[in-house]
């Protein structure tokens, strides 16, 4: 076990090592600011300076449209049939349930993060959510937390570094994962290989960890069928309205740390739902 441990930590290591050595040459710090942006004014309005800044933002913008009609064909042909099986076969009371499930098990994360950035009254919220829901709660299946006030937020390595000054760097797609920064990525890899239900998984026979992965891959993807089909029926580039939805997403969370929930909202830059399929 521990040896198999280690192999995991040193694939973590190497993934993230590579992965520094290639964004190294493009992830300026004065180009790239997390600032709130007038997004419908960015793409409306056509002169030199906001052309500029749609290039500074997005400066890999032919690859990334071609990663992004990859994701959203795999979308369009398994995951949003799929999820929408899942919608009709089981109840909303058992779909908000495993919904509750999964936002508890990330607590570790958030809670790291919480201590990281200083937040401590925050870390102590995030902690009793945690005792509350996984005893009162049965395992996280309800949240009686946010009943007596204890109000769900998020918080991720990504926002740390944030607000640390790290800059986010260009907007990139990734295959499968979605909507993401330099900065972004690297918060994602340092929250996997920091939760604890990681390591536990590693151990446990790969169809279990599968079965994990597209589970939740499914219950993500539920919440998020009628607000996504809108989005795509009625905007003339779908790309381009995720982009920005992406962008001011996670300038709140950044600021805020305010998870939602509701499914009238995009709520696509967690770490509970992996920014799935944009």
């Amino acid at each position: 076990m521990i040896t198999k441990n280690i192999n995991l930590f040193f694939k973590y290591f190497l993934t993230l090592s590579f992965f520094l050595i290639i964004v190294s040459d493009f992830a300026i710090a004065d180009s790239y600011v997390d600032e709130t942006v007038d997004n419908n004014k960015v793409y409306a309005v056509v002169d030199s300076k906001n052309i500029q800044y749609m290039k500074d933002e997005d400066p890999f913008e032919n690859v990334n449209r071609k990663v992004f009609a990859f994701n959203n064909a795999l979308d369009n042909a398994i995951v949003e049939p799929v999820s929408k099986v899942y919608r009709a076969l089981v109840p909303s009371v058992i779909r908000i349930s495993a919904r509750n499930f999964l936002s508890n098990l990330e607590t570790p994360v958030v809670l790291l993060n919480d201590l990281l950035q200083g937040k401590f009254i925050r870390a102590e919220t995030t902690f009793k959510r945690f005792l509350i829901n996984s005893t009162v709660g049965f395992f996280g299946l309800t949240d009686p937390a946010s009943e007596m006030g204890l109000l769900n937020h998020s918080e991720d390595f990504a926002q740390t570094l944030a607000l640390n000054g790290v800059p986010a760097g260009p907007y990139l797609v990734s295959p499968i994962f979605g909507p993401s920064t330099p900065r972004h990525i690297f918060g994602r890899i340092v929250d996997f290989a920091s939760h604890p239900l990681t390591w536990y998984l590693a151990d446990q026979p790969s169809e279990v960890r599968l079965s994990y992965g597209l589970l939740e891959t499914v219950i993500v993807r539920e919440e998020l069928i009628d607000i996504l089909d809108e989005t795509e029926a009625t905007s003339t580039d779908y790309y381009i309205a995720i982009r920005s939805f992406y962008r001011q997403r996670r300038i709140n969370e950044i600021n805020n740390g305010n998870a939602s929930y509701s499914s009238g909202e995009y709520s696509i830059d967690t770490s509970k739902d992996l920014n799935l399929l944009f």
